[in-house]
């Protein structure tokens, strides 16, 4: 008899598009909890009538290999509620999106006549649908018949401010992706030393020898190396003791690529979601660059640079001349050309739910929502490796 699939894997069946998206809480940027949408391969909403995949009973199960958060708002059609809703544990604390469902926690969509809603917990509110006065009009009375105000397309600078003044309590959308308009400003001293470290880490001259010196000066780097290093996340079977010792066995391109994840994610005056942004990136181009013909060390390169803007608060091409990255992973990187631009705008699209330019892209849907699935997996259980 053959061994049943792992949860995880049950998850990579279904045949059309999952989505997740942080909900942060506005005071402090911690994520709250994540947002799972279940889509169609065009990515529209299911039909309440879909049929009820194998893994929905599992769903429980399976949620804490992409969400390490036990609460989750999830967009399903009403054919899977009741599977679900009869097979939860206890502690599984989701909310789903339909007003008509039994499940207590409910959220209802905002407009410019919501008096039906009013017995939902959580109301989402789409920036995208509203001109600021009309959102200034409607929300003391959102307030005072919803407990929790959620916004969404929240994709720009003003956006988030509006939600900042107004005292909204949950934020979805990509600002925290953005650089902040810093431009004219000097970069921070943290920046700079961070820079600089990139710098050297990157350097294709760089021998072994000369990597490992340059990464034990940072104490922190070089604990943090080795600790990962050695964690169930590799499984190695002898404990690596040095940094040269982790160089020789990983060799110099993997390290540089490590030693720079890790670097990027000691910013700490930054959502702690970017750093998972950062990593599923990286994860995500990787896995396409068979693909696309490439080399994945350059892919995860490419992914994980993307992130430098919105972390160091600078253009990326500013930033870019600076490292002494290849002329292709740069294109890549500030105009989507070639190979490497392709797959990171492959990424980026799917990160932002633009599913007009996912599915024009030369890959088939299939697998670029594997590679998703497979990234967020990663990217979970490599950041609890690396917490601090």
């Amino acid at each position: 008899m053959a061994d049943e699939p792992l949860p995880f894997n049950l998850l990579k069946t279904f045949p059309g598009i999952l989505h997740r998206q942080p909900l942060f809480i506005t005071k402090q940027l911690d994520v709250d909890s994540y947002h799972l949408s279940f889509l169609d391969k065009q990515g529209q909403e299911l039909s309440d009538d879909s049929d009820v995949p194998n893994f929905i009973e599992q769903l429980p199960e399976i949620l804490p290999a992409i969400n390490d958060h036990h609460k989750v708002l999830l967009s399903i059609p009403e054919s899977w509620q009741e599977s679900l809703l009869s097979s939860q544990p206890s502690d599984f604390d989701f909310i789903l999106n339909n007003k008509n469902s039994s499940q207590s926690n409910q959220f209802s969509i905002a407009d410019t006549n919501n008096t039906s809603n009013n017995e939902s917990d959580t109301l989402l509110i789409n920036l995208a649908e509203f001109k600021p006065s009309e959102l200034t009009e409607h929300l003391p009375y959102w307030r005072n018949n919803h407990a929790i105000l959620c916004a969404t397309n929240v994709n720009n600078l003003e956006q988030f401010s509006f939600c900042q003044q107004n005292k909204l309590d949950l934020l979805q959308g990509q600002f925290h992706t953005l650089p902040s308009n810093t431009n004219s400003q000097k970069i921070s001293p943290s920046s700079q030393i961070l820079m600089e470290l990139l710098v050297k880490l990157q350097d294709p001259e760089v021998v072994t020898e000369e990597l490992a010196d340059i990464i034990n000066r940072d104490i922190s780097l070089s604990y943090k190396l080795l600790r990962l290093i050695n964690s169930a996340f590799f499984g190695l079977k002898k404990e690596v003791e040095t940094t040269k010792q982790a160089i020789m066995l990983l060799g110099l391109s993997k390290i540089k690529t490590w030693g720079s994840l890790l670097s990027l994610s000691g910013i700490d005056d930054k959502p702690k979601e970017l750093r998972v942004v950062a990593m599923t990136r990286a994860k995500m181009c990787e896995l396409l660059a068979k693909y696309y013909k490439g080399q994945p060390d350059t892919f995860f390169a490419a992914g994980l640079f993307s992130t430098l803007d919105a972390l160091i608060d600078k253009p990326l091409p500013e930033l870019l001349t600076k490292l002494p990255l290849s002329d292709e992973l740069k294109q890549g990187l500030t105009s989507h050309s070639g190979i490497i631009g392709r797959a990171l705008h492959d990424v980026l699209s799917y990160e932002k739910g633009d599913w007009v330019t996912v599915n024009a892209s030369p890959l088939p849907i299939e697998i670029i929502a594997r590679s998703y699935l497979e990234a967020i997996n990663w990217a979970q259980e490599l950041n609890s490796e690396i917490l601090d």
